[in-house]
């Protein structure tokens, strides 16, 4: 049954909300009552340094969200401050938030925090002593805050800009309603919701049910129900929506054996969840929120720790009313403080990188909506429930090249039909030479550690491009004695090109963990010389086997899964990647077939080798780009221009930060070069820049990546030789983006050519503000401090947002009777119901992937349902333990075309929806193609040092464990 509507869980107020008032107590920021405390904060900084205009009060804000659970704290922008600011708020119903003997010790403990390397400077402590004095004489107060919470100021651009503290206050307010809801009945028990303490960057609210368990094979596991709402904005709509978004949480429990202590991610930050029956500070009130704390790895300890007793001890330095559980404690016996220990429940966060879990993640389609519905009874009468979204039909889901799924007795001529089309492709990019009559050859490699997955590789090479048998079988010693530059050969010839399979033996240590000592003072030296010296072996192999830079090729390299590495920075991925780049040969890495409880590689082997062959005939550029089916909709030729900003924070593979933009055109091209598929290289054309092919681009991103000595500066108060890389700020990383983008508009192959710009809003939005909800105008261009201008000739720009952070709102397909469920296609607002966005506003669903098709809409993890359809139709089943994935909302936004010259918005989103079912891949993309393929472009940005002597970068410090993302 094809649906053709699906509801949205977002909400957009009520007509004649906007002069309903509020009432909260707010206190203002210290340093707005004392501004003496800038004085301390700038303290013994250097004259050239431009001062501190706030008092940083991130670490304290941590510590209040984390301990006083009722309050919202505001995050500040320190760029723009203002004397109206606030920084804490609370509503004005539940009493005096702070005694002020508290509030005295809480600012006593941030004053001292402000400057510790000043701390033995008789000067500074003087100051110190004398803005306490001050503080302690003339405390910030509480003052009543009378507030319009839905009163929006509107942009040039006709978009809703909600003030900073409108986004939290919102959600803490009605996320305060849904709390006080009777208990959510779902049929075999209920769930009773309480608010979650939110950190001060966090614009939303969340509430999460308390645990549950599921038994399997003899094991429980436990987990919750999360709700969370977001106050988000949508391009030219004046007013924002309310966005509800449900998920499950699962908790830790248990050592990855199932016995003994529990084990957390080594070097990294874990989550806890604690809910108390006392207040945990003296003289605060009792709160029924759930307080949020973590556990941080210490070096020192070579274990884990609060982090609240970090060095500056704020934690320690203020008498808690309600310690923390012991450390080992809580990893002893998890269950039972999960479950409540002497008033106290605490709850530890499962991380993926602690191995698997039995509860799937996620909620499927229908117990999803009926969540949001119960839930949805606290937003009235305010909110009401945005239109629902209508098909439209202009045009067919899938492109004109789309790959069908073949009719019984097709299967073979499809497959080959797609093996002659790689053959091809790898024709146009193989050198000529080789062969007596010039056929162009192919040559790629493998470096192997098991029979199995080398034969495996052999088999899957042959499939994929319908290779005959092999001019000459190989005997199993030819396999063992290869070596560089005399590996064992494997030939095969087509009409169209030659094949040639170098097969290599990864001995010596080649492929193995790079067995960092834990215990290192010097991670990041370790790590560097680690890389540099996998990264020169491997080069210095390939350039001995033939590689060379004139013409890329492709290696695929048999690896160790990551859960069989000691740490992550053992892994030596990256180092191989970079190695082989600088041998021009692209890497794509498949794991050691194994099996293992909970593991079984081997089962899919010829599966998993035949998309290695796929994903790195990807790199070399053997892509099909989508033909739209909407005809003279579009204009003729039209080409897809991507920009993407690639980042890799300090605590990424190579432990080294970089940021920097990189773009891709794909354009469909019936001629004999087939499909254009190019990057661009900020230094060719004599460091003007200019368009190169795709694989070409992957290996110059691993020398652009490279850090540069006018990237370092000198590490203050370190001892001489020291080092760190210079973060680059707000202004200098769009002043980046700004040249680049001026750069890649003005190129040839941009230039009079018809072109969609591509940027996805997550992403881009930072480094370049005009693709802003609140900075955006229809129609106009602004790459710089320059004015908006109009859109150049052929020009388009088309905005793509996912469901990242849960800026767009989970959905569902709405059923006349029965079951909710999930509907793939292009989707628009009806005009008379919606307002003026949309036009320009539209949204884009696909089918479920292949490996969630178990996934049944009326999944239930809560109890248990009959199945609908099946052998086993009418018998009762549960699905705690599978996975409930659905697919994201994506929405695609027209900011800019020209409606006067025929420009039709419909068509161009409908056409950027195409773009996500790419022929090549068996399911549809997350991103349009362009976008897709600049966005996998960041495997190849693996930053180094290019001198790393005498250079000391911090290595994963302070960096947060990152919870396991909820499947949207």
């Amino acid at each position: 049954m094809v649906r053709s509507k699906i509801r949205r869980a977002a909400y957009r107020p009520e007509s004649g909300v906007e002069s309903v008032e509020h009432s909260f107590l707010a206190l203002p920021f210290p340093d707005l009552v004392h501004r003496s405390v800038l004085d301390l904060v700038n303290f013994g900084r250097s004259p050239e340094a431009e001062p501190y205009r706030t008092a940083p009060t991130r670490r304290l804000d941590e510590f209040l969200q984390g301990l006083l659970p009722e309050l919202v704290v505001m995050r500040r922008r320190a760029d723009q401050p203002s004397p109206d600011d606030r920084w804490l708020y609370q509503p004005d119903d539940l009493g005096q938030p702070l005694s002020d003997d508290l509030l005295i010790r809480l600012l006593g403990v941030w004053l001292s925090d402000l400057r510790p390397q000043s701390a033995q400077d008789d000067e500074y402590r003087r100051l110190l002593l004398d803005v306490r004095d001050r503080m302690e004489a003339e405390l910030p107060r509480w003052e009543p805050s009378v507030l319009r919470l839905f009163d929006f100021p509107v942009t040039a651009g006709g978009t809703a800009a909600p003030r900073d503290r409108q986004f939290p206050l919102i959600a803490d307010h009605f996320a305060r309603r849904v709390q006080a809801l009777p208990p959510y009945d779902y049929g075999a028990g209920t769930l009773k919701f309480h608010a979650v303490a939110r950190r001060s960057d966090d614009r939303g609210a969340e509430l999460m049910s308390q645990p549950l368990p599921y038994e399997v094979d003899g094991r429980t596991w436990w987990y919750s129900v999360t709700i969370n709402l977001l106050v988000h904005t949508v391009p030219f709509s004046p007013v924002p929506r309310l966005h509800l978004c449900t998920g499950i949480r699962r908790w830790a429990t248990t050592a990855q054996d199932g016995v003994g202590r529990m084990n957390l991610a080594f070097g990294r930050n874990t989550s806890v969840y604690l809910r108390s029956r006392r207040p945990w500070l003296p003289g605060s009130p009792l709160s029924d929120r759930v307080a949020v704390a973590r556990l941080t790895w210490d070096r020192d300890l070579q274990g884990h720790r609060w982090q609240e007793g970090q060095a500056g001890g704020m934690f320690e330095r203020v008498s808690v009313g309600r310690p923390f559980p012991a450390v080992d404690d809580l990893l002893n016996a998890p269950v039972k403080w999960l479950l409540n220990e002497d008033g106290l429940r605490a709850g530890v966060v499962h991380s993926t990188r602690r191995g698997g879990h039995g509860v799937g993640v996620g909620l499927m389609a229908h117990q999803r909506s009926e969540i949001v519905e119960w839930a949805e009874q606290a937003l009235r009468p305010e909110w009401c429930s945005v239109p629902n979204l209508l098909r439209c039909n202009i045009a067919s889901n899938a492109p004109l090249n789309s790959r069908a799924k073949p009719k019984a007795g097709e299967r073979q001529a499809v497959q080959e039909q797609l093996a002659s089309a790689r053959r091809i492709a790898l024709a146009r990019l193989a050198t000529a030479g080789g062969a007596p009559d010039d056929i162009p050859v192919f040559e790629a490699r493998l470096f192997w550690q098991t029979t199995e997955w080398r034969s495996a590789c052999v088999s899957a090479l042959e499939q994929g491009l319908g290779l005959p048998s092999p001019l000459r079988e190989l005997r199993p010693d030819e396999y063992e004695s290869a070596g560089a530059g005399r590996p064992a050969l494997l030939v095969w010839r087509t009409p169209e090109l030659v094949v040639c399979l170098r097969c290599l033996k990864a001995v010596d240590g080649l492929v193995e963990s790079f067995r960092l000592d834990r215990k290192s003072r010097n991670k990041a030296r370790d790590l560097a010389d680690a890389i540099k010296n996998r990264r020169i072996r491997f080069a210095k192999l390939l350039t001995a086997d033939g590689a060379g830079l004139a013409v890329p090729t492709l290696a695929l390299v048999e690896i160790d899964r990551r859960e069989d590495l000691a740490q992550a920075a053992d892994d030596p991925k990256f180092a191989l990647r970079l190695g082989g780049a600088d041998a021009g040969v692209l890497t794509q890495f498949a794991v050691v077939p194994k099996k293992v409880k909970g593991w079984d590689s081997r089962k899919n082997l010829a599966h998993r080798t035949r998309s290695a062959w796929e994903d790195g005939f990807r790199q070399l550029g053997i892509r099909t780009v989508p033909r739209h089916s909407l005809g003279d909709r579009l204009p003729d030729g039209l080409q897809y221009l991507a920009i993407c900003v690639v980042k890799r924070r300090r605590d990424s593979v190579t432990g080294v930060p970089r940021r920097f933009p990189v773009a891709v055109l794909v354009r469909a091209d019936d001629g004999p070069e087939g499909d254009r598929v190019l990057g661009w290289d900020e230094e060719a054309g004599g460091g003007v820049g200019g368009w190169v092919p795709y694989p070409r681009f992957l290996l110059r991103l691993t020398e652009q990546a490279e850090v540069k000595a006018e990237d370092m500066e000198v590490m203050p108060d370190k001892p001489r030789g020291w080092w760190r890389i210079r973060r680059k700020s707000e202004e200098e990383s769009r002043g980046q983006a700004s040249r680049f983008l001026q750069k890649v508009l003005f190129s040839e192959e941009v230039l009079g050519r018809p072109t969609v710009l591509l940027a996805h809003a997550q992403n881009s939005r930072s480094d370049w503000p005009w693709l802003q909800d609140t900075v955006v105008v229809r129609d106009l261009l602004r790459t710089g401090h320059a004015p908006a201008g109009d859109l150049r000739p052929g020009l388009r720009l088309v905005r793509v947002r996912t469901a990242q952070h849960r800026e767009t709102p989970q959905w569902w397909a709405p059923a006349e009777s029965g079951v909710n469920g999930l509907a793939a296609g292009f989707w628009i607002t009806d005009p008379d119901e919606s307002g003026p966005e949309s036009d320009r506003v539209f949204y884009s669903t696909t089918p479920k992937p292949a490996t969630f098709r178990d996934s049944a809409v009326a999944a239930d993890k809560l109890t248990t349902r009959l199945l609908l359809k099946g052998k086993n139709e009418g018998k009762p089943t549960i699905d705690t333990g599978v996975p409930g994935w659905n697919p994201g909302l994506v929405e695609i936004a027209v900011l800019g075309c020209h409606p006067a010259e025929g420009d039709d918005p419909v068509a161009l989103g409908f056409a950027i929806h195409q773009q996500r079912h790419a022929p090549d891949y068996p399911d549809p993309l997350r991103l349009p193609l362009a976008l897709h393929l600049a966005a996998l472009a960041q495997e190849y940005v693996l930053p180094t040092l290019s001198d790393t002597e005498d250079v000391e970068i911090d290595f994963m410090e302070d960096e947060d464990e990152q919870e396991e993302a909820e499947n949207e």
